[in-house]
C-alpha cells in the first residue's frame, strides 16, 4: 500500500535546498614559500615548533583510531585557569566556541561590542540571526572605554557583551577594576559578558586582570591556544564558564570536532609551560624594542601601547600605510593595514616574531624611508 504522506520534491519546487549561496566563509588561504606572515599574529618561534615537533614524533597513530580522551587535559586546564573541570568546554578553535554561545542562547538577538573587532563576530551574527550593536572608540584618543559598552547595553534588550583584552587591533589592555565594573553592569542587566583573551599571555600579569571574573554566572571567557602556544593549525581552544552556562554549551556537543592530535599538542604545551613562559617574556621584550626602533627609523610612525604579540603604529596617512605594507610584502613580509577602521584612520599592525624577523622588518621600513618613498 502506497504511503501518500511521502511525496518526493519535484525539480523547481519551492524547496529550501535549492536556494543559492555566496559561499562567503570558505577558507581560501594559500602558503607562499619563504613568506613571513606577520598579519595573523601566530607564534612564530622555533622553541614552540620544537615542542610540537617532539609531540608529533612521539604521537601514537593508534590514538587516531579511537576518539580522544579529554579528561587529563581538562584537569591541566582547570589548574591553569583556577576553575573546576565542569566549567571548561574544549572546542576546535575559538570560532566554534563563540559560535556555540550564539546558538546556545537563540533568544538573544543582540551583540554589543567595540568596533573594530574580530571579524568572526559578524559571521556568527549572520549565522545565528543576531544584530551587531557596535560601539566606536573615543574619536579623540582612539581608545576603547568599557563604560561605553555598559551605556549601550542599557539602551536595549539582554545581549552578548564582547570585550577583547588585549584588543586584537590595537593591543589595548583593560584593567581589573574596569572589567569588574562592566561585569556588574552586565549582571544587573541580565546579559552575558564574553571576554576574549586570545592575546592575554603576552600581557605582563594578564591572568590577574581577569582572575576575579572566573566562576561568575554572567561571564564567559574564550581562550584560543593559537597565539599563546602556537597552535593555530591544530585548532583548539577552551571556553571557561559557570557550570550552568557550560551545560548549555554541552547540549550542542562542542567536543565532537576536537581531534586527538590537537589534544596531544595542547597537553604537551601545558607540560612544557616553562618554555612558553620564556617565549612570552621574550615577545614582550621584543615588542617594546620593535616599537621604539620603528619610531626611530620612520618619522611620523607612533606605536600604541600593546599587550599582544604585535605592535600597531598610527602613521601619517592611509597612503603611507598602504605603501609601507606593499613595500614589506615585496620583501616577503605580510602585515595588516588597518587604515579606515573606527579609531584607526591610518595604521599598520605587525606581529612580533623573533629577533631576526624584527631586525628584518625594521631594516625594510628604514630603507623605504631613506629612499625617499615615505
Amino acid at each position: 500500500m502506497r504511503d501518500e504522506t511521502l511525496v518526493p520534491a519535484r525539480e523547481g519546487a519551492d524547496s529550501p535546498f535549492l536556494r543559492e549561496s555566496a559561499g562567503r566563509f570558505r577558507n581560501r588561504r594559500v602558503r607562499v614559500p619563504d613568506e613571513i606572515n606577520l598579519k595573523n599574529c601566530g607564534l612564530l618561534d622555533s622553541r614552540a615548533a620544537a615542542v610540537h615537533r617532539a609531540t608529533l614524533a612521539e604521537f601514537d597513530p593508534n590514538d587516531v583510531l579511537t576518539y580522544p580522551i579529554l579528561q587529563p587535559v581538562y584537569g591541566m586546564l582547570a589548574d591553569r585557569f583556577g576553575v573546576d573541570t565542569d566549567s571548561l568546554v574544549l572546542t576546535a578553535g575559538s570560532d566554534p566556541g563563540l559560535n556555540l554561545l550564539t546558538r546556545a542562547f537563540p533568544e538573544v538577538s543582540r551583540i554589543v561590542l567595540h568596533q573594530p573587532n574580530f571579524d568572526g563576530w559578524a559571521k556568527f551574527a549572520a549565522i545565528s540571526g543576531c544584530v551587531l550593536d557596535p560601539v566606536a572608540p573615543d574619536p579623540e584618543t582612539g581608545l576603547f572605554d568599557l563604560r561605553d559598552l555598559a551605556r549601550r547595553l542599557r539602551a536595549g534588550a539582554p545581549a552578548f557583551v564582547v570585550v577583547t583584552t588585549p584588543h586584537s587591533f590595537t593591543g589595548q589592555v583593560h584593567g581589573r577594576e574596569e572589567l569588574a565594573e562592566l561585569a556588574d553592569a552586565v549582571a544587573e542587566h541580565g546579559s552575558l559578558l564574553v571576554v576574549d583573551t586570545a592575546y592575554l599571555a603576552f600581557t605582563e600579569g594578564g591572568e590577574e586582570l581577569v582572575r576575579g571574573l572566573a566562576g561568575l554566572r554572567h561571564v564567559v571567557r574564550v581562550n584560543t591556544f593559537s597565539k599563546s602556544y602556537g597552535l593555530s593549525g591544530a585548532r583548539i581552544a577552551v571556553t571557561v564558564a559557570h557550570p550552568a552556562t557550560a551545560r548549555h554549551l554541552f547540549d550542542l556537543d562542542p567536543e565532537g570536532s576536537v581531534s586527538a592530535p590537537a589534544v596531544a599538542l595542547l597537553r604537551r604545551s601545558l607540560e612544557e609551560q616553562a618554555v612558553f613562559t620564556a617565549i612570552w617574556a621574550d615577545v614582550r621584550r621584543l615588542r617594546e624594542r620593535f616599537a621604539a626602533e620603528v619610531e626611530r627609523a620612520v618619522p611620523g610612525w607612533h606605536a600604541r601601547p600593546s599587550g599582544g604579540n604585535f605592535v600597531t603604529w598610527d602613521v601619517p596617512g592611509p597612503a603611507d600605510a598602504g605603501a609601507a605594507s606593499r613595500h614589506l610584502l615585496d620583501q616577503g613580509i605580510v602585515v595588516r593595514d588597518l587604515s579606515g577602521a573606527p579609531g584607526l584612520p591610518a595604521a599598520v599592525r605587525i606581529a612580533v616574531a623573533n629577533d631576526a624577523v624584527v631586525r628584518q622588518a625594521v631594516a625594510a621600513l628604514g630603507d623605504r624611508y631613506r629612499e625617499g618613498v615615505a
